[in-house]
């Protein structure tokens, strides 16, 4: 598997954005506008997606006459990236303070499916 730079220095906006195109899968300039807290000018999103796109993040594709924009990093890549660099961050690496912070959530209900998953993978972790 390619491994993608994911670049830990990306502005605000830029992190914004590379965050709504993940989430969408595909998207525009206006969407991602619509998608943004406190939206810059149409213009300033462009930017953003140039320098996106420079720093090999997304891509860019003209769909009827517009262009879209998709996620240049696998998305199951920058789910870890992503959830390697929280519990670094908020959980000083704790694999299982980030678990308990998740699972001790209130309403959270796991299927019969997930439970055993999470059962195996921690026998697993246990096991190293």
């Amino acid at each position: 598997m390619e491994s993608f730079p994911l670049p830990t220095a990306l502005s605000k906006r830029e992190r914004q954005v590379l965050d709504i195109v993940l989430r969408l899968g595909s998207a525009n300039a206006r969407d991602i506008e619509r998608e943004l807290p406190d939206p810059p000018t149409y213009s300033a999103v462009r930017s953003i997606l140039r320098i996106l796109t420079n720093k090999g993040l997304v891509r860019k594709r003209s769909s009827g006459g517009r262009d879209c924009y998709t996620s240049a990093i696998p998305v199951a890549e920058a789910r870890t990236h992503g959830l390697r660099s929280l519990v670094r961050n908020f959980f000083g690496g704790s694999a299982g303070e980030a678990a308990c912070a998740l699972l001790g959530q209130k309403g959270v209900k796991l299927s019969r499916e997930e439970a055993a998953k999470l059962i195996a993978m921690i026998k697993e972790a246990r096991g190293k």
